[in-house]
């Protein structure tokens, strides 16, 4: 990516209640997850055209990930064999640890400095021209990005089911309004698709 070429755009699809939580307080803690993560989460195993819809523009369109070490961590030695990214994907920890190859053709390597910012430049400078860096969570992370100004669309996939405890999306943010530009609704019967876009003008 030369100086001249736009930053990638950054596209972050969080799967929530209706309470706003993406997981319950199991989570909080290892293995860092719990049932109410596995329901707000089902429908991406669903085989619908919706879901098929929505998993393809995941895949098709982003060039690089973002996530947490958490979030990392939840999968275990599972992310040893295989990963449902098969690109560059990087994660923010303070935890520092030697990049791992997979076979699939994932590499996750480890940002130690400079946080989710850091994270993000380093997807969108190794992100092929015309894809996407998709910030995976968890919470936490997009909460960081948010408060950034860095997320350019916001997918959310609401569950209608409350969760009442745990770690809410938007907690944490800056006391602050800011306009979403609404772009499609999808109702997908469990599940609603929400999509929205950051305006340029509010972002630095």
């Amino acid at each position: 990516m030369t100086s001249e070429t736009p930053a990638p755009i950054v596209r972050c699809d969080m799967s929530i209640s209706i309470d706003g939580f993406t997981t319950g307080l199991e989570a909080q803690r290892p293995p860092y997850l719990d049932d109410r993560f596995h329901r707000v989460t089902r429908w991406v195993f669903a085989d619908d055209d919706t879901s098929r819809l929505m998993k393809a523009e995941r895949v098709d369109n982003t060039g690089a990930y973002v996530m947490g070490r958490r979030m990392y961590d939840s999968a275990g030695d599972h992310w040893n064999v295989e990963s449902p990214y098969k690109t560059d994907v990087f994660v923010v920890t303070h935890r520092p640890k030697e990049p791992v190859k997979l076979d699939d053709g994932t590499v996750f390597h480890f940002v130690t400095e400079g946080g989710v910012p850091a994270a993000i430049r380093a997807a969108g400078a190794v992100c092929p021209d015309g894809k996407r860096v998709h910030l995976s969570g968890g919470a936490k992370v997009v909460q960081q990005a948010l408060a950034a100004d860095l997320v350019d669309e916001l997918h959310l996939h609401v569950t209608p089911v409350l969760i009442g405890q745990g770690t809410r999306l938007f907690d944490g943010l800056p006391d602050r309004l800011v306009e979403l530009e609404p772009l499609r609704v999808i109702d997908a019967g469990g599940v609603i698709h929400l999509s929205f876009r950051l305006p340029r003008s509010q972002k630095g």
